[in-house]
């Protein structure tokens, strides 16, 4: 007889808020459960397609109030959680304590404060990912600027035809866009720049310090995405799809079209090496691969 674990996460692997919790989970060992839940994707992970739904389902809605993923269900606990910074540090607190922050040696006369000190540290990346990084439309004038480069580079239907996406409830029409890419190649190369500075003047192997911690499960799962995404930019203006010819744009148009390819390629280009030692450190846990790497590149491959 099949058993129910006493982990239930809600969501999709593509996602990457799902993803985090799902490395998370993979760093603690606990065994659980994902039930394959959105309203948005299902399993060609491109728009058009069929969702893979779940929304309704009970659990699912006692966990998840506004129908978010990713979603958390924990019955040894009693825990029925969304949003996956609060899930992760959940997790952390309750089956892996030394993700919140270096253990605290034994002679330190204020060990609870240094701890806390600790914790908050990691804590506060978790904060600068929600409050700085995905915060595009703060920053940079647009909206959230891995989520315009997935749709416009991954999810969309080969060739830049028009999609209708319907989720909760509306619809809306996309279509590919020159500009929108470039703006959000540019801002991601800005805000990779600034982690890549971090480590460098940092010294350190992670984020927060010496040791993996929860500062570095969000921007991780970034940086890889942002990894694979990069190479799906084009190299210069030569590599850019022509247009139809009966579809030719007027040429102040395509000049900017022109433009927006180029100033992607520019930003595709950027050198972050402390930021790529670091992603490479990520790729040799087990966890990491396993919740972020192996879903990651299975969404990034051609469809049948």
């Amino acid at each position: 007889m099949a058993t129910t674990r006493r982990l239930v996460l809600y969501g999709r692997s593509s996602s990457l808020n799902t993803q985090r919790v799902l490395w998370c989970l993979h760093e603690t060992g606990v065994p659980f459960d994902l039930r394959l839940t959105s309203a948005t994707l299902g399993e060609s992970g491109r728009l058009g397609g069929t969702a893979f739904g779940g929304t309704e389902d009970p659990g699912f809605v006692r966990c998840s109030p506004f129908g978010q993923i990713p979603a958390l269900s924990d019955s040894a606990t009693g825990a029925q959680l969304w949003e996956s910074a609060s899930i992760i540090r959940y997790l952390a607190a309750v089956y892996k304590p030394s993700l919140l922050g270096p253990a605290v040696p034994a002679y330190r006369p204020q060990e609870a404060g240094y701890r806390l000190a600790q914790a908050a540290r990691a804590s506060a990346w978790m904060d600068y990912h929600l409050s700085t990084f995905a915060a595009g439309a703060n920053i940079y004038g647009h909206d959230d600027f891995m989520g315009n480069l997935m749709t416009h580079l991954v999810r969309m239907p080969a060739g830049g035809a028009p999609v209708t996406v319907a989720a909760h409830g509306a619809q809306r029409q996309m279509q590919f866009c020159d500009e929108t890419v470039a703006r959000a190649a540019e801002a991601a190369a800005a805000q990779f720049g600034r982690l890549d500075a971090h480590l460098r003047s940092a010294g350190t192997p992670y984020l927060a310090g010496d040791e993996l911690t929860v500062a570095d499960i969000p921007l991780g799962v970034e940086a890889f995405r942002w990894s694979l995404l990069r190479r799906r930019l084009p190299a210069g203006a030569a590599e850019a799809p022509a247009a139809p010819a009966a579809a030719a744009a007027p040429a102040a148009a395509a000049a900017a079209a022109a433009a927006a390819v180029e100033a992607a390629a520019a930003a595709a280009a950027v050198d972050t090496p402390s930021l790529d030692g670091w992603l490479e450190r990520l790729r040799g846990r087990v966890a990491f691969v396993r919740g972020v790497v192996e879903p990651e590149e299975e969404h990034h491959a051609p469809t049948p």
